[in-house]
């Protein structure tokens, strides 16, 4: 089998396994990754953050061979997932939720999806060595997606398909052999500046460059839920996540957005939970609700101060019960970011120096 034979091979057996859109990128003779000159500028200016996981692996990161000195190429693979609107705002939880964690958690449908597809990459003779990765891993994603002809790394710094747009997870299958490569695709944000502008907390220095401190989605799910106070007003409507930067997006208009993936689609039962509920979520509900979930990152306590904030900002009625419920709790943060969320109502008056939540002069 000869590399273009390779090539093609690889990305059919990618298309038998569940995913849709597939590209080669070889890797350079030093080992390193494509952005790694760019990854190093961004954590030398801070911009990871309290994502201190992102500093410690950058050996890695920037250099494929570090782990993996038979490395010789890596096939990037992406599937899509829901990107409809569900739900009312202010009465269900799911709009309020970033459409890429609202459906099956997609480490566990990727992982076994991976597996089956290096076997079956191995056994067609495209490669003898493999190892994958699915967003867990010390892997540049989205630029090696990018070198692999997947998308363009757009102003929004989210990997943009020109035809079937940015709602797309990743995955890569690192293999020792070298398949003949696919071209980069232009970058073709041009003038456009539609994310930039929308961003409530400004998070982006440049265009393609996301200073993580800023970004609603390392706040509400990475640091679950641990949101600066100066920002649970620019949180919004988000519980979990944050979609603003793809909705706006020329490229994700309702004509381009490719077919969603049906096991990645699949309803789980949180999904029939209100906003209220999602406040006062117990651990057994919890566990229960959110088994197959991504939303689990967030943890139970990063949830709730997610939906707590979000009913604050939409100012929920059918919320007030349960933010008032909330001023009884015994974790303080559930009481002060229940407090706050009750104020923007404009009928709580704030807590007086000294007096804890809860008692009867914090509410109205």
């Amino acid at each position: 089998m000869n590399a273009a034979e390779q090539s093609v091979a690889a990305k059919r057996l990618a298309a038998e396994h569940g995913f849709p859109l597939s590209g080669i990128a070889l890797v350079a003779e030093d080992g390193l990754s494509p952005g790694s000159d760019a990854y190093a500028k961004w954590l030398g200016a801070g911009h990871h953050g309290p994502l201190d996981y992102m500093h410690y692996t950058r050996e890695k990161r920037v250099n494929l061979r570090a782990r993996f000195e038979w490395a010789r190429s890596v096939l990037a693979v992406a599937a899509f997932y829901d990107a409809e609107e569900r739900g009312t705002p202010g009465i269900d939880l799911e709009p309020h939720v970033a459409r890429y964690a609202r459906g099956r958690d997609y480490h566990r449908v990727f992982a076994k999806r991976l597996k089956l597809l290096e076997e079956a990459l191995r056994n067609a003779g495209v490669c003898s060595r493999t190892w994958h990765y699915t967003d867990t891993g010390p892997l540049l994603e989205r630029a090696w997606a990018e070198a692999a002809g997947l998308g363009w790394v757009g102003k929004n710094a989210c990997l943009i398909h020109p035809r079937l747009g940015s709602f797309m997870l990743l995955a890569e299958i690192v293999m020792d052999s070298t398949p003949a490569p696919d071209k980069p695709e232009p970058f073709h944000c041009g003038t456009c500046t539609r994310c930039l502008d929308a961003c409530p907390t400004h998070a982006f220095t440049a265009p393609g460059v996301l200073d993580a401190r800023k970004c609603l989605v390392t706040w509400n799910i990475e640091e679950q839920g641990r949101t600066p106070p100066e920002y649970w007003e620019k949180q919004g409507a988000w519980a979990a996540g944050c979609d603003i930067c793809q909705t706006v997006c020329p490229f994700n208009a309702p004509s381009r957005v490719a077919s969603p993936d049906l096991e990645l689609a699949q309803k789980l039962p949180w999904q029939e939970m209100s906003l209220a509920d999602a406040i006062t979520l117990t651990p057994d509900r919890f566990d229960q609700a959110f088994t197959a979930s991504a939303l689990r990152r967030t943890t139970l306590k990063g949830l709730r101060l997610g939906a707590i904030t979000a009913a604050g900002n939409v100012k929920s009625q059918t919320c007030v019960a349960a933010l008032r419920e909330c001023l009884r709790d015994p974790d303080e943060d559930i009481r002060v970011r229940a407090q706050w969320a009750l104020e923007q109502f404009g009928t709580t008056r704030p807590c007086p120096s000294g007096t804890a939540p809860g008692s009867s002069s914090s509410t109205s």
